[in-house]
């Protein structure tokens, strides 16, 4: 439905998705992101692998889940930093929809298992040698040395619609 506000702008009703339930649909092992048009795993390389992985280490776990059509696909990718924020921006949703825990206002352990902040390798690089990556659920973004091996990162692979 579509109509003019005070200022004459057009205005299309109900196009903006308000609730997170609106924007997510639970797939067999996929999460569909309706308002980007992406599809998630479900189980990131953490919950997959039961390990972190530095940045070489997240691109040959991508190439394997290609090689092997993981859920029945062969082209799932890094995410972006902007893909990720997106996602991670919506942290009730993500509580429930990819760690199967009840959403909270507050969680202030440091522990991967306990909900704690962890963070996700995303596909933008810079100097060839640095790789970006995005922390949940603050969503700050650290750029860092893609040989370091740093504790609590992994990464969730997506694809396109």
């Amino acid at each position: 439905m579509e109509t003019l506000n005070s200022r004459g702008w057009l205005l299309k009703v109900g196009s903006i998705m308000s609730d997170w339930k609106e924007q997510f649909k639970e797939n067999n092992n996929t999460i569909s992101q309706l308002d980007e048009d992406l599809v998630w795993a479900k189980k990131d390389s953490r919950q997959e692998l039961g390990k972190w992985l530095n940045w070489d280490e997240a691109v040959a776990y991508r190439d394997a889940c290609n090689e092997q059509n993981y859920l029945g696909f062969n082209d799932w990718r890094i995410p972006t930093k902007s893909e990720l924020r997106n996602l991670l921006k919506n942290t009730d949703a993500y509580w429930e929809l990819f760690m199967n825990l009840p959403s909270k206002k507050k969680r202030n352990v440091s522990n991967y298992q306990a909900g704690g902040e962890w963070s996700f390798w995303t596909s933008d690089t810079r100097y060839d040698t640095y790789a970006w990556k995005c922390y949940f659920p603050s969503c700050k973004e650290v750029c860092v040395d893609q040989q370091v091996s740093t504790t609590g990162t992994s990464v969730r692979l997506v694809r396109d619609e």
